[in-house]
């Protein structure tokens, strides 16, 4: 199928992590804070389709690398869907996340990858509570989201980081940091602990 005969729509929780500091130097700059950009991003699906294809509380991670900034490319993404999905659900779930479906902001970011390994097909427990979020493969990564806590009052602090006229991922984001974020994969492997984290729900239309 073309991208332009595929319509689809995705709306999601994002359980989104990195190794920049907090607020994440990407969001506003462009460029990392430390050099490279390492990722893991949970997602599961709400409501979503591509064409007929029904894909609700199907869940999927990218674990992500690029050298420098995202822009500028030459990134690495493995593509991780959960084993509940049928071989159906699964290539339709490939095609969107690919890029190949067309549509923001996955036709975008997939100019980004010269490497891209998956989809593997594994079991993904995944928790999307707001301010704890978390998700998991036994053995290949763990992602556990914690609120940041005032340092005065050891208080929870409660931050987001808003785009009112519309952000790339996602317009609101819920800002945390990470108890834990590592993956242990043969093409990535990283461990950002205390760094960037955020929880959104995000809508992706294309059509």
């Amino acid at each position: 199928m073309s991208a332009e005969n595929n319509n689809w729509s995705l709306n999601m929780h994002q359980i989104e992590t990195c190794n920049c500091n907090h607020g994440c130097g990407c969001q506003f700059a462009g460029f990392p804070d430390f050099g490279s950009c390492e990722a893991l991003l949970g997602f599961k699906v709400n409501h979503g389709h591509l064409d007929q294809i029904k894909l609700d509380g199907l869940k999927v991670v990218l674990a992500l690398k690029w050298p420098g900034a995202i822009h500028e490319g030459n990134g690495t993404c493995i593509l991780f869907i959960d084993s509940n999905a049928s071989e159906e659900q699964v290539t339709a779930l490939a095609t969107i996340f690919s890029g190949a479906a067309g549509g923001m902001p996955l036709e975008a970011l997939a100019t980004t990858f010269t490497t891209v390994v998956g989809p593997v097909i594994v079991d993904i427990n995944m928790d999307t509570c707001e301010d704890s979020a978390s998700f998991d493969v036994e053995g290949v990564m763990k992602v556990q989201q914690k609120p940041l806590m005032n340092p005065v009052t050891g208080e929870e602090q409660h931050v987001h980081i808003s785009f009112p006229d519309g952000g790339f991922i996602w317009n609101d984001g819920r800002i945390g940091t990470t108890e834990s974020m590592w993956l242990k994969h043969e093409a990535l492997s990283f461990n950002h602990a205390g760094k960037f984290a955020a929880k959104a729900n995000v809508q992706w239309p294309n059509g």
